[in-house]
């Protein structure tokens, strides 16, 4: 992390000299940041791991998302071609997730009780 930080911090510097910060917008974001963390710090104890793991991996995978889409050519969007590609994902993805939740809904069998067979 120190090395990161350095590395952040020498990014930082650099680009300092060749641009503007807006002080207003760079404190908002700040309290903001630091009123987040206060919040989940609190609230971190209070819900379960997986749940965490899962709304996280979801956050990513939508960021994810949103990034590329935005790297995308604009005409890209109307092309045929595109939404056949997403629909066919999007029925796999609803495909794969119904499939999952039935394999794991399939009630379990009974273990028989195994009975001696000498009499008491």
């Amino acid at each position: 992390l120190l090395v990161i930080a350095m590395k952040s911090f020498a990014g930082l510097a650099g680009h300092l000299s060749g641009v503007s910060i807006d002080w207003g917008i760079a404190l908002t974001v700040t309290v903001a940041a630091v009123i987040g963390s206060l919040i989940g710090a609190r609230l971190a104890g209070r819900i379960p791991q997986d749940a965490l793991r899962k709304a996280f991996g979801w956050f990513v995978v939508v960021m994810g998302v949103f990034v590329l889409a935005q790297q995308l050519d604009p005409g890209l969007w109307t092309h045929p071609a595109t939404w056949a590609v997403l629909g066919g994902a999007a029925s796999v993805a609803v495909t794969v997730r119904i499939w999952r939740r039935s394999r794991t809904a399939r009630p379990q069998p009974i273990p028989r009780v195994r009975q001696d067979a000498t009499p008491r």
